[in-house]
């Protein structure tokens, strides 16, 4: 989960990401501006007791697999009760109040209230003569471990993988020849 909030925010902000620090946390807070004022106005609109994404996937489980909360009113007779499936976290009424309070840009840095102890400490730069690297430096995040799948090389010659055509050891003598 944390993952996903995670990549979309980098993606959202990539072109801030190369803002200077003041400016990028600007663009976050007016990113989050957006957001909360969609999801306010969206679970303000909704009819329906649970959040649009709680609601499909109920449906789906229910179809897939007719699990429902029954009632018994006597010997023969039975309520469904299709929304105490979900915890009320997924109701539109905890939706509305997550999106209730609103989100402000920060103001101008003239009105800032900065405690003496902070406004003492020297922040120095980092030494950027070790840390920085020859080469362009990259735009884009590395990937862990697991996350993307290795891409297989497979040869168009032979149809083998693990090699390129250049490297294929059938065909290496064909081209000596030549």
């Amino acid at each position: 989960m944390t993952t996903n909030i995670v990549e979309a925010l980098n993606s959202t902000l990539k072109q801030a990401r190369v803002y200077p620090l003041l400016l990028l946390l600007d663009a976050i807070v007016e990113k989050m501006i957006e957001w909360f004022n969609e999801r306010r106005e969206m679970a303000h609109n909704l009819t329906s007791p649970l959040t649009p994404e709680c609601e499909r996937r109920l449906c789906h489980v229910w179809a897939k697999a007719g699990i429902l909360a029954l009632i018994r009113i006597n010997e023969n007779e039975w309520v469904i009760r299709f929304y105490d499936c979900c915890s009320p976290f997924y109701s539109v009424e905890y939706w509305r109040l997550a999106y209730a309070e609103s989100v402000y840009p920060v103001s101008s840095q003239s009105d800032w209230e900065i405690p003496n102890e902070i406004r003492e400490v020297v922040v120095l730069p980092p030494d950027l003569k070790e840390q920085r690297k020859r080469g362009r430096p990259r735009n884009n995040r590395y990937h862990s471990y697991g996350e993307l799948p290795k891409r297989k090389h497979k040869c168009i010659k032979c149809g083998e993988e693990g090699h390129y055509q250049k490297k294929c050891p059938q065909h290496m003598f064909e081209r000596r020849d030549e």
